[in-house]
């Protein structure tokens, strides 16, 4: 097996694996990157040019310990190996394509792994809420993720520039299509809390959802992932759930479960097209 260079951060030197990358095409961190990944495989015992089923036991190898995310960058890395030198590319066969289609399946249902907070739970938290500012955004928050069944990821992004209010409430743009909020039949409504919330916290442009510092003034820098998973395990112990079987994700999962309860079909319930759940 060949031995890799030192990587060096001046006059960057590339193992012959990798192959000369075209000047200009990526950043220097990139090219580390790449450098990087393709050492790992090198030293666990891969080779360049690789098989297919070597590629894809190399990934099966490091599911377990590795996030989904990573074990597609080294498919990258190693796949750019190959390309470089004009050599065909083990990384895209359906051996591979199979491998982590199963790992992103099996990570997916790890991190789903939480309890969903069904409306009667979304109701009695709204209940607890008072008027100080962090209460509005939590409300907001909670209400927007459940009704309009977003992810986390969703709800981090989120901006001014993603709403449009209309008159049956407000229009979310997201990169995979539109939600909406409805305005609600009862006395809990997503649609007036977020304007609450917006109006309270003169929020006119930039992010949707923003920290709240100890002086109960908003920060002006957008929620984490990690940021909404606490509240939401904030405000179910508050009516007396169990923190640890709730995230981020409790809240689109929640949507999905009440829909169902309720016999509404859940690609309408987002929409204009069926009445809202709340």
């Amino acid at each position: 097996m060949e031995v890799l260079p030192t990587p060096v951060t001046q006059g960057l030197e590339y193992p012959p694996q990798m192959g000369p990358p075209q000047a200009g095409v990526l950043a220097d961190n990139t090219r580390m990157a790449y450098w990087g990944d393709l050492r790992r495989f090198v030293d666990w015992g891969g080779t360049v040019p690789s098989a297919s089923k070597t590629v894809a036991a190399y990934l099966m190898a490091h599911a377990q310990s590795h996030k989904y995310a990573t074990l597609v960058r080294w498919k990258v890395s190693i796949g750019k190996a190959h390309t470089n030198q004009g050599l065909d590319d083990p990384t895209k066969s359906d051996a591979v394509h199979a491998v982590l289609t199963g790992i992103r399946r099996s990570h997916g249902k790890e991190q789903r792994k939480v309890t969903p907070l069904v409306k009667e739970q979304v109701l009695a938290i709204v209940g607890t809420l008072g008027e100080r500012l962090k209460d509005k955004r939590d409300k907001a928050l909670i209400l927007c993720g459940f009704a309009a069944g977003l992810r986390r990821s969703e709800l981090t992004t989120l901006t001014m520039a993603d709403l449009r209010f209309i008159r049956e409430g407000i229009e979310i743009h997201l990169p995979e299509g539109n939600a909406y909020l409805q305005y609600a039949r009862g006395s809990v409504c997503p649609v007036r809390a977020m304007k609450d919330w917006l109006q309270s916290a003169q929020i006119e442009e930039g992010s949707l959802f923003q920290g709240i510092n100890r002086h109960g003034q908003r920060s002006g820098v957008p929620l984490t992932g990690h940021g909404i998973a606490l509240i939401v395990k904030e405000r179910v112990g508050a009516i007396g759930l169990d923190p640890s079987q709730y995230s981020g994700f409790s809240l689109r999962a929640g949507l999905v479960a009440s829909a169902v309860a309720a016999g509404i079909p859940f690609r309408t319930v987002t929409t204009l097209q069926g009445p809202g759940i709340l």
